[in-house]
């Protein structure tokens, strides 16, 4: 009879557990478009950082969960926002300005450091709050009733952040949970400790396994004729410049994400031929969250000009470890280097300067 009476209890336990089963809050290709850039802190008592995974992809006493974008441009096509499960909106905001804190300094968002945001009341006590949303993309309001995967508004750059992503939180009874984790059934705590498999995430089914642990990405690659910044190139500044066998530079740039300590990073150019112009490497003694380098030259002092062909810039990173190493990243891209179009000659105007027309028998008059 106890026995029986302890299953029915543990049953119910987990079925609370269970009282929500979150989708992804964003509508990406994740691994492709997005990724989890942060994670819930484990240890937020403590120094070190730890993620559920015991990895270090967090910040000390964060309790949210980063789903960032790989670039400027898809938050200005526009990525949506969606409701992690059934509820009700309590909370709204949509009149934060898209902007770097990097330009505007903390202090200008101090007191709206979730910028743009959207809280959800679920059943069982959770909630789930949206924070850095798009300026003006929320599409709902405050008492409206919200199916799951319900469109609320846009990933933005609006409050505290310094790049496109949407921090997504968790809370139960007030209290931060890790979706990954979820609480502790028995004793409802969110002090779970990282790698133990008596975990009960939130997510549905599909949902978790999608969201794959990524530990390193490659975030955004390519070329400038000019030396580059990670701003600029992550506003996509350098997508559409054009290469003639006179631009000043041939550079190849790279942004990473999750650099560990002893990785190393090489960059490489390679000319027409194959032959290679410059290689560079660098060694990290500490992890990067997210890392900028490029590589470049000038053209030959002789000739001042690129030879006309294809250019290969290539990276890879190396992960070093006390028994070996391992190849993490490897890609490549190339660059068509063209002669520089001739300007056109303008077409000199008759009629002593005036504009012309054409009449119906095909003659030409000037424009009076």
């Amino acid at each position: 009879m106890r026995s029986i009476v302890i299953f029915i209890w543990f049953s119910l336990v987990v079925s609370s557990a269970h009282a929500v089963d979150m989708l992804m809050p964003i509508s990406c290709n994740y691994g492709a478009d997005c990724f989890v850039s942060q994670y819930f802190d484990h240890q937020p008592e403590e120094e070190k950082i730890t993620d559920h995974t015991c990895g270090n992809l967090s910040k000390d006493g964060y309790l949210s969960t980063n789903f960032s974008l790989k670039s400027y441009s898809q938050m200005k096509e526009g990525v949506d926002v969606l409701a992690a499960d059934d509820g009700v909106v309590i909370y709204a905001r949509d009149n934060v300005d898209d902007i770097s804190v990097h330009l505007i300094g903390e202090e200008a968002v101090r007191g709206r450091e979730c910028g743009n945001g959207v809280i959800i009341e679920h059943k069982r006590g959770y909630r789930t709050e949206y924070c850095h949303l798009k300026h003006k993309s929320i599409k709902v309001q405050r008492g409206e009733e919200l199916k799951k995967g319900h469109i609320i508004g846009q990933v933005g750059l609006s409050g505290m952040t310094y790049f496109p992503h949407l921090q997504f939180t968790v809370k139960h009874e007030g209290k931060a949970v890790d979706p990954f984790t979820g609480a502790d059934p028995a004793t409802g705590s969110s002090s779970v400790q990282c790698g133990s498999l008596n975990i009960y995430p939130l997510w549905d089914k599909k949902t978790e396994k999608k969201l794959r642990y990524i530990s390193t990405l490659l975030m955004s690659y390519g070329f400038a004729n000019r030396v580059p910044h990670a701003n600029g190139a992550r506003q996509g500044r350098f997508s559409r410049l054009n290469f003639t066998s006179d631009s000043p530079f041939l550079v190849f740039w790279v942004d990473v994400f999750g650099i560990h300590d002893n990785d190393e990073l090489i960059l490489s150019l390679y000319d027409p031929d194959g032959k290679e112009l410059i290689t560079e490497s660098r060694k990290f003694s500490s992890y990067k969250n997210q890392h900028f380098q490029f590589v470049g030259k000038r053209p030959d002092e002789k000739i001042k000009k690129w030879p006309l062909g294809e250019y290969k810039g290539e990276v890879k990173l190396f992960r070093h470890y006390v028994a070996g190493s391992e190849l993490i990243l490897e890609e490549s891209s190339v660059l068509d280097v063209k002669e520089p179009q001739k300007k056109k000659k303008k077409s000199k105007r008759g009629g002593h300067g005036k504009k012309k027309d054409r009449e119906d028998d095909g003659k030409w008059r000037p424009v009076l």
